[in-house]
């Protein structure tokens, strides 16, 4: 049996004092599979600078790697890039806020976009044969729609999610996270739908990348037909 890796992004901009990092890295601790490697990075103590949306001059101009990676060496994103390319399973935490995922979460779509363009428009497949997950929470409902909202974006880039691929957790409608942490160490039932979903993620690439009896590789890519740029 192969090593997996497992890699997880924390985009609440409180960092490791967060509920959305305390609740991620509950899940990943909860697995005791010696098989898999585990990584978490947390975004805000990342210099990540903003997309300069080179794509909206010239939808060729944005590439992998980015150009802000390219010419800017204090930007940090290549740890965010590479950590996608090198894993096989790829989870995103963030909070709600104001029923959409958080600044940093967007920030980030928006520089993976270069990911994505490497498909669509230079026709070259960079993110194949990866697992996606999502983990989200909030004080106010819209899980579903922040769910919706990064899959469809994260399924373009090439993550390929399994049944009930997110979880969620959602508090009373007040602003008063801080209160949240107690009840989080305390109910088991919340750790354990975080928990499962790391759980799911990895038995699904354990399933569909690599086939334990004959040995044979997952090895599916797609070149996208939606853009055709000459």
């Amino acid at each position: 049996m192969r090593k997996l890796k497992l890699f997880g992004v924390c985009t609440s901009a409180r960092g490791k004092e967060s509920n959305t990092y305390y609740l991620m890295k509950q899940a990943f601790d909860a697995l005791k599979d010696q098989n898999v490697e585990k990584e978490i990075v947390v975004a805000s103590e990342l210099n990540l600078k903003p997309c300069a949306h080179h794509y909206s001059v010239n939808a060729k101009a944005c590439v992998h790697p980015c150009h802000i990676t390219q010419m800017d060496k204090t930007d940090e994103m290549i740890k965010i890039y590479d950590g996608i390319i090198n894993s096989d399973v790829v989870i995103f935490s963030t909070p709600i806020y104001w029923g959409n995922q958080s600044q940093l979460m967007q920030l980030i779509v928006e520089r993976l976009n270069s990911l994505e363009n490497m498909n669509s428009v230079h026709h070259k497949v960079v993110v194949k044969n990866k697992i996606g997950g999502l983990m989200i929470l909030g004080h106010e409902d819209g899980y579903q729609h922040v769910a919706g909202n990064l899959m469809n974006f994260l399924t373009e880039m090439g993550l390929i999610f399994p049944p009930q691929a997110y979880a969620a957790w959602v508090g009373e409608s007040t602003e008063d996270t801080k209160s949240d942490r107690g009840r989080l160490e305390k109910d088991e039932t919340i750790v354990k739908i975080f928990s499962d979903l790391v759980e799911n993620t990895v038995n699904f690439a354990r399933t569909i990348l690599e086939c334990p009896e004959c040995g044979h590789k997952f090895d599916y890519e797609h070149v996208s037909k939606k853009k055709l740029y000459k």
